[in-house]
């Protein structure tokens, strides 16, 4: 079964600490091991030694090291809690402590010549006695002969506080580790709680207009950049959302329009047989409407590419400014000579080479100067002024027609508006020209402004990024 985050987060915070734990646990109970058997050690080496030093001041080694006497009893610790002999380097033992009876400590022939190499030898022997001892052997010379005393102590003791202190380290990683599973879990709570209210309130926005947006925890720590960043993507999601339903409600409206009079027409005609010259005059209004539902389809068909991203297919390339303008001018010479509309390039430098992709510099520049001769008034001008300006080269296009009112500046970029002087003055168009201009430049690095003074005429500043 699939843990949530919340599960996921606490399993993987307590495996943690508790391998740390365990770690720690190891390792402190290998040092004190270490510290206590090492301080057993110590003892003997210190005892062996003060009873070398005994022997040597005395000159000669009593056949028992302790006055009390205990028989043949077997080896114990009533009194003394060492192990004490002294053998020859043959195996023979010459005095040994009053505690170890008729016992006697191993002295094989390996540890003897060790002694003899005069090396210092621990040993453990499990199975002397009915605890387990430490016995030391060290060298030792008196009255020119070589000898071996060995001290010898029971482990028992030193066990015991090993087995206590790992318990006590047992039960101190168990308490921590539950301390740390109880804080885990509730800190996991905690910093989860905020993401379960935000899951909550984005399934009621899912369900609802994307108007709402999630509730602000407060602060600026990570959980408030969260929602920060949320609810940005939502503002951003529901303006696409809003611009695709005004786009998908204006298309069908402007297809319905002329598929309706298509239809009327076709219907009008079909009622009752007519001469030629009525069937020529109403396929020619068809075929009027059909282009004009070919531009259209083509326009629609251009914004949904560049929706697609296709608008960066087009590399930009270093290309001369000049020959683009002429070309279009050239274009457009013959609705302009038809109303007597004078078109004037006045270029501040004569030879500009802009970073655009030709293709949609032409046609950027080819939508806006359709405009300026399609607004402008029979016999009137429309002027390109060129200027290079802060990296940039600027085309400004002014016409000389009725102008833009204020209020309609800022929507003359959305996709199928129209504004009122359009309307009444019953210029062709369906509102999508702009809208591809604007998405065309701010693909190829550029950008594209509309002003409009209040005496009349309109001026359109399409900035286009100079070659380097």
């Amino acid at each position: 079964m699939a843990l949530n985050l919340r599960a996921r987060v606490f399993v993987r915070h307590v495996v943690a600490v508790g391998v740390i734990l365990a770690l720690a646990a190891l390792g402190g109970d290998w040092i004190f091991s270490r510290m206590v058997l090492g301080e057993f050690d110590e003892s003997l080496r210190e005892l062996a030694q003060s009873e070398a030093a005994a022997a040597i001041a005395r000159g000669s080694l009593p056949a028992r090291m302790h006055e009390v006497s205990f028989g043949s009893a077997p080896p114990s610790f009533p009194r003394l809690d060492k192990f004490i002999q002294v053998v020859a380097l043959d195996g023979r033992p010459v005095a040994r402590s009053v505690n170890l009876g008729n016992a006697q400590l191993p002295a094989p022939p390996s540890l003897l010549a060790r002694i003899g190499n005069n090396e210092e030898v621990f040993e453990t022997l499990k199975d002397f006695g009915s605890e387990p001892v430490r016995l030391l052997s060290v060298p030792l010379e008196l009255g020119g002969k070589a000898y071996a005393i060995q001290v010898a102590g029971s482990l028992d003791d030193a066990h015991a506080a090993i087995r206590s202190a790992r318990r006590l380290f047992l039960v101190m990683s168990a308490a921590i580790l539950g301390a740390v599973a109880l804080t885990g879990a509730m800190l996991a709570r905690a910093i989860l709680l905020p993401i379960d209210r935000i899951v909550k309130r984005a399934r009621v926005i899912g369900a609802s207009p994307l108007a709402e947006r999630l509730p602000h925890p407060g602060g600026q720590d990570e959980m408030a950049r969260l929602v920060e960043t949320l609810n940005e993507m939502l503002a951003r999601i529901e303006r696409v959302f809003e611009a695709q339903r005004r786009f998908t409600a204006d298309a069908s409206h402007e297809l319905r329009s002329p598929l309706s009079r298509l239809r009327a027409e076709l219907e009008v005609t079909l009622r009752r047989p007519r001469d030629r010259a009525e069937y020529e005059k109403a396929l020619r209004s068809c075929l009027h409407e059909v282009e004009w539902l070919s531009g259209l389809t083509n326009e629609l068909l251009t914004l949904a590419r560049l929706d697609a991203g296709e608008s960066r297919t087009p590399k930009p390339e270093a290309v001369r400014l000049i020959p683009i303008l002429e070309d279009a001018v050239s274009r457009l010479a013959p609705e302009a000579s038809r109303r007597e509309i004078a078109v004037l390039v006045d270029a501040a430098v004569a030879d500009l080479t802009i970073q655009v992709a030709p293709s949609a510099a032409a046609l950027v520049v080819g939508n806006v100067l359709d405009n300026a001769v399609k607004f402008s008034p029979p016999g009137s001008q429309v002027r390109i002024h060129v200027t290079p300006e802060d990296g940039a080269a600027l085309v400004a296009i002014s016409d000389s027609g009725p102008g833009i009112p204020a209020n309609e500046l800022p929507h003359l970029f959305e996709r199928f508006y129209r504004g009122s002087t359009a309307r009444r003055a019953d210029v062709p168009g369906v509102g999508l020209g702009l809208a591809i201009c604007r998405v065309l430049l701010e693909g190829q690095g550029g950008s594209i402004g509309v002003s409009s003074p209040a005496g009349g005429g309109a001026t359109v500043s399409i900035r286009l990024p100079l070659a380097a």
